[in-house]
């Protein structure tokens, strides 16, 4: 009786990080709505300051750690007047889409082509994520971040993300980077209009840094490794992979037409019965 009662002091009881891990992981592929009210909205405000005509909008890049509440906030505090908004949970990230009114000025930029979002949380950090028209297909989608290069920042560089971002972009010509972490070290990935641009900017980088500590091209399908290192993605897991979990290799217009489906009709989780 008192090993039992020993061996049970030493098992390890789950604390509040492991439990709060196990319940983020649990959600992944939830798919959440939020019912909004819109007959409180001034609308000769909303003619002044918004676009006349509402769009259908997928959000890519939202860290998954927002909440569902703070998303639709910093999207209308930014960007525009939601007026619909699903949230689907993957792993780092959440995809959401939304019908909403841009403000005039991302009206602008949206018509222009544009895909930069820029959400200010807490006015005292920001965050770069991506929008696209939900109509567009997974491939046009894919095609347009096809050219890419990541540089490790190194542990001297001490800028806040969005400095370093804003100073990458400028320098290289890009239309669009963002920064990630892995095991603590710092990563910058950039997404070039063409392969001439990209080539341009490894060039470019080879004069402006050290040997080996430069711009490096990154394949679509390339990642990161515990280690640091720019990694092929094994071809025989990714086929496994994609029979495992057909959705996830489909892409967002995939996991958006399954969304109807009887199939997984069962994991949606809803907080309002509407959607367009």
């Amino acid at each position: 009786m008192e090993i039992d009662k020993e061996t049970q002091k030493k098992k390890k009881r789950p604390n509040k990080k492991r439990k709060r891990a196990w319940s983020q992981h649990a959600k992944i592929g939830t798919i959440t709505e939020i019912g909004i009210d819109m007959s409180d909205k001034d609308e000769d405000h909303l003619k002044k300051h918004f676009a006349e005509k509402s769009h259908d909008i997928t959000f890519y890049d939202v860290p998954a750690y927002w909440s569902d509440e703070k998303i639709l906030g910093l999207l209308n505090a930014n960007v525009g007047v939601v007026e619909h908004i699903r949230c689907k949970r993957c792993y780092k990230y959440k995809t959401v889409r939304v019908m909403l009114r841009f403000s005039n000025a991302y009206e602008k930029i949206y018509k222009e082509g544009g895909v930069n979002v820029l959400l200010t949380r807490n006015n005292d950090r920001t965050y770069f994520i991506r929008m696209f028209d939900s109509r567009l297909s997974y491939s046009k989608v894919k095609d347009k971040f096809r050219w890419q290069a990541i540089k490790r920042l190194e542990n001297g560089v001490q800028n806040d993300d969005i400095l370093v971002i804003k100073d990458m972009v400028k320098t290289f010509h890009v239309f669009f980077g963002k920064i990630i972490r892995v095991k603590g070290m710092r990563f910058i990935i950039l997404y070039f209009n063409t392969e001439s641009d990209l080539m341009t900017a490894i060039n470019k980088s080879i004069q402006r840094f050290d040997m080996g500590s430069g711009l490096l091209i990154k394949k679509e399908d390339d990642y990161i490794s515990e280690s640091g290192e720019l990694r092929e993605v094994n071809r025989r897991f990714a086929y496994f992979t994609y029979k495992n979990n057909a959705s996830r290799s489909n892409g967002f217009r995939m996991e958006w037409k399954q969304q109807g489906s009887s199939s997984t009709h069962s994991t949606l989780s809803r907080r309002h019965n509407k959607w367009w």
